[in-house]
């Protein structure tokens, strides 16, 4: 219950939506509200209303696709240039990241800023070549992987999120994401998304980012320098799994065990990465 919750705000800019959460320490912007409301935090005396900020807006461009911060999951699914990035990729993980009802309600952004272990969502981003917007109040713009790595911090100063703009894909690349859940529409217990580009008949390019073994979706660095400029098969990426995944301490709860984990990081991560692979070919 929210039963310190003294002020609503409604600001008519984003500096003034920052500059009001900066100024209260019990202070949350208010998206969609399904993660305040979900939380109940007794100690909150103040929502910032962020829906006249028109920051809910999904627009495809040339080069790239701009999704509002305030945008909701259902949105972004239904969208033509989302819908249709990556073969649909990005709608696949949209889908597991809530139900029906709650895709309605969620956005993008607060999707991301309390993002899981295992987030669909965020595992697919940290392939892409995308960046983030946000405003502290002064306005940035990062890469995704950055936003990842630095979204605790962001969290403190309560800098706010404003979109994220992901670039198409060039030709000859491609993307792959896959899971393993209780039932095949359950949330990830663990996902690997994995992208490869094609030059020349070899992996000019490569990245794989693995779900549900870490506290937050992890990019594998060692693997994608050892397949990178390599023709991919199941034995090469196989030994480069094993490499990347040494000395990694792994991540467990109620859902599965480390070694589960990590075993289906293995499984997972070779699957996306030779799907991803095929289709760049």
């Amino acid at each position: 219950m929210l039963r310190q919750l003294k002020h609503y705000e409604r600001p008519q800019t984003i500096e003034e939506a920052v500059a009001l959460a900066q100024s209260n320490s019990a202070a949350q912007y208010l998206g969609g509200g399904a993660w305040i409301v979900a939380k109940g935090d007794p100690s909150l005396s103040m929502v910032i209303d962020l829906q006249h900020l028109g920051l809910n807006t999904i627009t495809g461009e040339l080069e790239q696709i701009r999704i509002g911060a305030t945008a909701s999951l259902q949105a972004l699914i239904e969208h033509p240039d989302t819908a249709a990035f990556a073969d649909g990729v990005l709608v696949k993980a949209a889908r597991l990241t809530q139900s029906r009802n709650l895709r309605e309600q969620g956005t993008l952004g607060g999707t991301l800023i309390v993002a899981g272990p295992a987030d669909p969502l965020t595992t697919v981003l940290l392939v892409c070549d995308a960046e983030v917007a946000y405003a502290d109040p002064a306005r940035h713009v990062a890469p995704f992987t950055s936003f990842v790595a630095y979204r605790e911090r962001m969290l403190k100063v309560k800098a706010l999120l404003t979109e994220l703009r992901l670039k198409r894909l060039a030709p000859r690349s491609a993307l792959a994401y896959h899971t393993v859940g209780r039932s095949p529409l359950d949330k990830p217990i663990v996902g690997a998304a994995a992208f490869v580009k094609v030059d020349e008949g070899l992996a000019a390019e490569v990245r794989l980012a693995i779900g549900g073994i870490a506290p937050l979706p992890v990019r594998l660095p060692k693997v994608e320098v050892l397949l990178r400029g390599q023709l991919l098969d199941e034995a090469r990426i196989k030994e480069a799994l094993e490499a990347g995944l040494e000395g990694v301490e792994g991540y467990e709860d109620y859902r599965g065990s480390r070694a589960y984990r990590l075993e289906m990081a293995r499984v997972l991560g070779r699957r996306a990465l030779l799907e991803a692979w095929q289709k760049a070919r």
